[in-house]
């Protein structure tokens, strides 16, 4: 059992108060989309990102997945390595797929319980699962890659272990976007949120045109911290159907702190 490291720091350890606050963000929340295939979403701390995150799962509400597959952002280490523990969060268990899991352990992905302990990435998008599905089952993999060629190859064998089980999968890329600041030791420009936003637009339409090569060599350089996750997500989608990416919220931590000479950015995508 991987047990909840960022449960009273993150968002709330208290279940009926974690519920509420997660159904407040999803009722404010609007989306119009009808075939959802995965999607981008931020796992900075709900009361940052908690907001933007709920326009991603509210595209899901309504349709049915066997399985939700969460590449996480690798904050810790390098490489991909993928869990085969359940997840618990205040709200209960989540169930490992371990039939899909363990099929792509078998693919040389390597399995480190250690490093999933204490990332946040993936644990920050299971109360959201947990409020909107029931017998919620995922597939937990931190992802981190050198260069496009090994994104390429992690994207190929995660599409042929869909493909071979048969499963109806979500993807989830949980990523923010540029983290700017000297606090981050990111300062090209001067500081606002409007000039934020110009970087990250040249990413997001990246995204939204599906060019998972061009994203991942865009993001060479800069702070975006889905750099990885998002670029196999656009690449798995594509194998699975998708045609584009929409951007359905965008925000910055400096919406809540008042402060953009130190802040950090999220984009809430759906890919269709």
């Amino acid at each position: 059992m991987r047990e909840a490291a960022v449960a009273g720091e993150f968002y709330p350890s208290d279940a009926g108060d974690l519920k509420k606050e997660v159904l407040g963000y999803l009722e404010r929340a609007r989306s119009g989309q009808k075939r959802v295939i995965g999607i981008v979403s931020p796992h900075a701390g709900y009361s940052f990102s908690g907001q933007t995150a709920a326009y991603s799962y509210r595209s899901l509400a309504g349709q049915k997945f066997d399985t939700f597959i969460i590449l996480g952002t690798n904050h810790s280490s390098s490489g991909v390595c993928i869990s085969l523990e359940d997840f618990k969060t205040p709200l209960g268990i989540v169930k490992n797929d371990k039939e899909l899991s363990e099929s792509l352990a078998k693919q040389k992905i390597e399995v480190n319980e250690k490093y999933h302990s204490f990332e946040h990435s993936i644990e920050m998008q299971l109360p959201f699962l947990q409020v909107l599905f029931k017998n919620v089952r995922i597939v937990p993999i931190m992802v981190s890659f050198s260069d496009y060629s090994e994104c390429e190859k992690f994207s190929k064998t995660v599409l042929s272990a869909i493909k071979k089980l048969g499963r109806k999968v979500c993807i989830i890329a949980s990523g923010d976007m540029t983290h700017y600041g000297q606090y981050y030791n990111y300062a090209p420009f001067p500081p606002g949120r409007s000039k934020v936003y110009v970087e990250d637009k040249k990413a997001i339409d990246l995204i939204s045109e599906l060019r998972a090569k061009e994203f991942f060599e865009y993001c060479n350089g800069k702070t975006i911290c889905g750099a990885y996750s998002i670029s196999a997500a656009i690449s798995i989608c594509k194998g699975l159907g998708a045609i584009k990416g929409v951007l359905l919220n965008y925000a910055n931590s400096g919406d809540v702190s008042k402060d953009y000479s130190n802040c950090v950015s999220y984009a809430s995508m759906a890919f269709e």
